[in-house]
């Protein structure tokens, strides 16, 4: 055990007098206001990431950045033609969304890699949106789409200009994930009608619907799914194919195989045309006239905004997990770090400015991200040549765009949403890790299926706060005990340590709390601290006879559940124990000796290393524990506290305070409605019962222990010297001033455990 001669770690300096809330708050303002200039500037430098490294640019970073532009420039044109069909929109304004996200997102940018516009899940979403809410003629689509850009950017940037971006870490990955997959697999049963050519299928139906629709139509298949099929042939030869090439070394392959989209439709374009161009009706869809240019700047009015406002919230949602999710992972995977909230900052300015170009909602885009980070880019820069390569379609390709068949650009969406689609690894790794976290991704996905992208996104964030609030609420706790050869205190359940861990001496509990003490789990910890009381200490207090108990009062029935579960849990640590020699038939002694031994609890030492977070309900929580827990010992039970951290010594010194006293922390009834129902002294009054068991029990004392004594209710000044004076009768808080609580904070459990054996002779035994 431990030695007897190392001396106590030195305690803590801690004040005589803790600063007034009032005092600190004054610290802090005066703080914020010195520095209130330095800060604005360094705000307003942050909202423009542009002007720090712009100056550092090169020849180098040039030509990087070049490449990577047109790169994607080759992709996104056509991505955007298919997401604007996606999106139940024409197909100019696929272009118009892509070219004000990459035109705008180097100014505000810090990720290098992500590219801004149009995206496949915010498309569908936008679609099914339209689709519930203008199908009545009600609404213009396409000026329902603008109104729904226009608030989401609003929205976005207010929340980056707040530096609010906290809000998307409440959405755990399994829910992103999930949702992803869900809209994946939404989007390609949505678009196999396209790729056949069927008619009449809604493909804003609920995800089974559409496929059975699809599978009782295939019939009515036209000439269309020969060229959906064939360009999705070709796209998936040129994907994987040209992997397979440049994992080979074949540089060349890796330019094809990011090429392939442009590739793709050029080919069948020029099929199509080459079908179509003498014909007055077309043999199969195709796009169709596209004008050149930009159309008129125009605002959103103030109908469809109004209209457009409870659909946008969805959104917003969507689209700032898909953005902060493409970032991270590019952050994470090219070794830089992004600013969260400057990313909504960038992506609200997209799509609040955009809207007036006439563009639908965007977001970062997961394949053009990943196109731009392997095409070697160097800096946001390279979003302007993508930009240019956008105005280039509008203005010299648009002609050529009316012969791309649409089977092609389903083939497209088909090809690209693919990779979206969780792998069933996923699903394995998130079983082995955490079991919530998979439910979270099954809802996600299940309800995208069934039901839409809107009610799936609602569902999973719901279920993500659930599970947050209750592992809040219902947080870890532990019962420590010590490891002699290490000094660690470590629980008494832990699966290895705990089977060789002594428990500390005699009357002395040792509870780690592994949570903030706040008003979601003050309750829970109370409850379970008191449990842990009853089955592990002896009861002390006063045998009331049946007329003079509550009518509520099931202290003797929780004694014995407690007394029979903690001696089932002695049998099984004794049969684990590290080098027993406990046998099945001699588990009943066992039991009965270790209830024999049961002590008086004298003292609870807190291990508060893992509180982050004390509040009022918290200290009332104290407060009546100290209350119940010196009513079932019948004497005064002292309360100690290691590793406390120093921001948090001012609230338990006011506990200290108070406790022993009749003041509530957070008073609901008033306090001239306190009174007794039954006798003058309150039914759990811990001074009543440390005086009655002084009177009536006296022989359940430890060696060298000191007797209950009810002289005084308040420990705190008892040993301070401090006094009774500070109580009121008005129920106002007791200021904690002028008063030591040296005694009470230690910097170590070792060292709060050997001041609460001062005085006994059991310290000998325990640290022998």
């Amino acid at each position: 055990m431990a030695d007897a001669s190392v001396p106590l770690s030195e305690p803590p300096r801690y004040p005589e007098e803790y600063p007034t809330q009032y005092s600190v708050l004054k610290q802090k303002a005066a703080h914020r206001l010195r520095g209130s200039g330095s800060a604005a500037r360094h705000y307003l430098h942050s909202l423009f990431p542009i002007v720090t490294w712009l100056p550092k640019y090169n020849r180098t970073w040039f030509f990087s950045d070049v490449i990577a532009g047109l790169t994607v420039g080759m992709v996104v044109i056509p991505q955007a033609l298919a997401y604007a069909k996606l999106a139940t929109l024409p197909v100019q304004y696929g272009l118009y969304t892509s070219f004000t996200g990459v035109l705008l997102y180097c100014f505000f940018a810090t990720s290098k890699d992500v590219t801004i516009g149009a995206t496949a899940v915010v498309s569908q979403l936008t679609g099914q949106l339209i689709a519930s809410h203008a199908s009545s003629g009600e609404f213009d689509p396409v000026m329902f789409a603008i109104a729904l850009a226009f608030l989401t950017g609003v929205f976005q940037l207010i929340i980056g200009l707040l530096r609010l971006g906290i809000v998307v870490d409440f959405i755990p990955a399994p829910v992103i994930a999930g949702f992803t997959s869900g809209a994946g697999i939404t989007i390609i049963i949505g678009q196999l009608a396209g790729l056949l050519g069927i008619a009449g299928i809604n493909t804003n139906d609920n995800s089974y619907l559409v496929l059975g629709n699809t599978l009782k139509n295939l019939g009515d298949a036209k000439l269309d799914a020969a060229f959906g099929f064939a360009s999705l042939a070709f796209l998936l030869f040129f994907k994987f194919g040209c992997r397979a090439l440049t994992d080979r070394g074949h540089r060349w392959a890796r330019w094809v195989g990011i090429s392939r989209n442009a590739l793709v439709v050029i080919l069948f374009t020029a099929i199509s045309y080459g079908v179509n161009h003498n014909l007055a009706k077309a043999r199969f869809k195709i796009v169709g006239d596209v004008p050149k240019g930009f159309g008129p700047l125009q605002v959103p009015d103030a109908r469809h905004i109004r209209g457009a406002v409870p659909a946008s919230i969805t959104v917003l949602i969507v689209s700032i997990l898909e953005h902060v999710a493409v970032v991270k992972s590019y952050g994470r995977l090219n070794g830089y770090r992004p600013d969260a909230n400057q990313e909504l900052v960038a992506l609200g300015a997209t799509n609040l400015l955009g809207s007036f170009l006439g563009t639908f909602p965007a977001t970062g885009s997961f394949s053009r991200s990943a196109i731009k980070s392997q095409s070697g880019v160097r800096t946001p820069l390279a979003s302007l040549f993508t930009a240019v390569i956008v105005v280039l379609a509008l203005y010299v390709l648009t002609p050529l765009f009316k012969y791309i068949p649409s089977a092609t650009l389903s083939a497209i969406i088909v090809s690209a949403i693919s990779d979206l689609i969780s792998r069933p690894a996923l699903v394995k790794q998130l079983w082995d890790i955490q079991l919530l976290d998979l439910v979270a991704f099954v809802l996600a996905l299940g309800f995208t299926f069934f039901f839409s992208i809107e009610i799936a996104i609602y569902v999973s964030v719901a279920y993500s706060v659930v599970v947050l609030l209750y592992r809040l609420a219902r947080p870890h706790y532990a019962v420590l005990g010590r490891v002699d050869q290490t000094g660690l205190w470590v629980s008494t359940k832990d699966q290895f340590l705990g089977r060789i861990a002594t428990p500390p001496p005699p009357g002395v509990l040792v509870v780690k709390l592994e949570e903030s003490l706040t008003y979601p789990n003050a309750n829970y910890f109370s409850e379970h601290i008191k449990d842990v009381v009853i089955s592990t200490t002896e009861f002390g207090g006063v045998v009331l006879p049946p007329d003079q108990k509550l009518w509520c009062d099931d202290t003797d029935d929780k004694i014995k559940s407690a007394r029979k579960k903690n001696n089932n849990a002695v049998q099984v640590h004794s049969l684990q124990k590290v080098g027993s020699d406990v046998t099945i038939a001699s588990l009943p002694e066992v039991a009965k000796t270790a209830d024999s031994k049961l002590h008086r609890l004298c003292a609870i030492v807190f291990d508060f290393s893992a509180v982050n977070g004390i509040d009022s309900t918290g200290v009332q929580m104290l407060t009546d524990l100290r209350r119940d827990v010196d009513a079932y010992a019948g004497q005064r039970v002292e309360f100690h506290f290691a590793h406390v951290r120093p921001r948090f010594e001012r609230i338990l010194s006011y506990f200290l305070r108070i406790t022993r006293t009749d003041h509530d922390v957070t008073p609901i009834v008033p306090p001239s409605l306190h009174e007794p129902q039954y006798s003058s002294q309150r039914a759990n009054d811990s001074s009543a019962s440390v005086r009655q068991a002084q009177e009536t029990d006296s022989i359940n004392q430890l060696p060298g222990q000191r007797p209950p004594d009810a002289s005084s209710t308040h420990s705190v000044e008892e040993h301070a010297g401090g006094g009774g004076d500070n109580d009121r009768d008005d129920g106002r808080p007791v200021r904690p001033a002028s008063i030591n609580v040296r005694e009470y904070f230690h910097a170590t459990v070792d060292d709060a455990v050997k001041v609460t054996l001062a005085g006994r002779d059991v310290e000998a035994a325990w640290t022998a």
